[in-house]
């Protein structure tokens, strides 16, 4: 568990839930919950839960060459807006469900660039 009271992790983990597993509150309370995963980075799964006040939300997801398959729980009493790439939002009632989808394989994912960002490293053999 980690502690969404200091941003330096809570911006970390949000993005986790958020972006990579594709969990996400889409009204107050986690009344109604939006599913969005978007695989990337060569990741070829991921899984995120929350404890609402409903109950347990929860998503998994899987590639397996182009297919992507996510797996979601909405918990009594709420609802859900899963959107998968590709493919228009569909509306999820309590309970247990499985979405597949085309999704690119993992190896195709674009490269991510490994920079120093706008500051330069210094070279340890010519300052030796």
């Amino acid at each position: 568990m980690t502690s969404f009271n200091h941003y330096a992790l809570g911006a970390v983990a949000d993005y986790l839930h958020r972006v990579v597993a594709g969990l996400a509150p889409a009204a107050p309370g986690y009344r109604r919950l939006r599913v969005a995963p978007r695989p990337g980075g060569g990741l070829t799964h991921a899984r995120a839960a929350h404890d609402t006040p409903y109950g347990r939300a929860a998503v998994s997801w899987r590639r397996a060459g182009t297919e992507l398959t996510v797996e979601v729980t909405v918990p009594p009493g709420t609802t859900a807006e899963v959107d998968l790439p590709g493919r228009a939002p569909v509306q999820a009632g309590p309970g247990e469900h499985v979405f597949t989808c085309d999704y690119r394989a993992a190896d195709d994912d674009p490269p991510i660039p490994a920079t120093a960002g706008p500051f330069p490293l210094p070279d340890p053999v010519a300052t030796s």
